[in-house]
């Protein structure tokens, strides 16, 4: 038997996180905010906007193909052993369609634009369901040794997330209303659960790889719950500041994969 003081005080810091995101999540969606924004920002002024999509498209692309190549590649050169590793690579290759996609947008096509209609929307955005269904995979499979456990969440956060796309694009038809249940619902909730479960395993085997893991998940947490209430069209422009800061945080998470496989290895 679980003694629930015990459980509260080990794991205070995520159940505050979690409260905290569920009560931003409450208020975001009620509020829903928006302000007025500079004019050198406005996409219909100009061509700076497009610039610097391209720059944060291109930069963030670089680096999350190169996660995802170096957890394949540890994953080769581990044996093929480490499911996690190809689960974990494969969710940031597919993970980068939705970058790859600013690339262009931000030279001009208009096909790569995904607020151009909801169907261009999920196209360009639903390898982040797939990211979140693998990245959880692999983070349970280091927590817990049940199989049943370790895929059936997973593929739960896969079907939930295509369905609630399908039903507020094709359905609903209302971009910035699916997008917010998704980030609250489901994103979030996972990126902060995997950096709460490297902090845990970063102090558990002292090591330093995890613990900047969870640094950079936490990052992808905050950066993606403030990204989210600039998504309208009015005020788009304020996301690229947390769209930088989201750039930063894949930092933290390349240098923290590299650093537990030269840990692991000298252990």
């Amino acid at each position: 038997m679980v003694n629930l003081k015990e459980y509260i005080k080990s794991h205070l810091f995520y159940l505050i996180g979690i409260g905290i995101i569920a009560a931003l999540c409450v208020v975001v969606l009620i509020t829903k905010p928006h302000a007025s924004a500079p004019d050198i920002l406005d996409p219909t002024i100009g061509n700076f906007y497009n610039l610097v999509t391209y720059g944060l498209g291109l930069d963030s692309t670089v680096l999350i193909l190169t996660i995802g190549g170096f957890l394949l590649y540890r994953w080769i050169k581990g044996g093929r052993g480490n499911k996690s590793l190809l689960i974990w690579g494969l969710g940031f290759l597919v993970y980068s369609i939705t970058f790859i996609a600013h690339i262009f947008r931000g030279w001009g096509f208009t096909w790569a634009n995904e607020n151009t209609s909801p169907e261009f929307f999920f196209l360009w955005r639903f390898g982040m369901i797939l990211w979140a269904g693998g990245s959880l995979y692999g983070i349970l499979r280091i927590l817990v040794e049940d199989k049943k456990k370790q895929i059936i969440p997973s593929i739960a956060v896969i079907v939930i997330g295509f369905s609630w796309f399908s039903y507020g694009l094709f359905i609903v038809r209302d971009i910035e209303w699916m997008m917010y249940g998704f980030l609250f619902g489901i994103w979030v909730p996972i990126c902060f659960s995997i950096s709460y479960i490297f902090l845990l395993y970063g102090r558990k085997s002292n090591t330093t790889g995890p613990k900047i893991l969870f640094l950079g998940y936490l990052g992808l947490t905050i950066t993606y719950m403030a990204w989210a209430p600039w998504h309208f069209g009015d005020v788009v422009y304020f996301y690229f500041f947390w769209y930088f800061l989201f750039l930063l945080s894949l930092v933290p998470i390349l240098v923290g994969f590299i650093l537990l496989a030269r840990e692991s290895e000298e252990k």
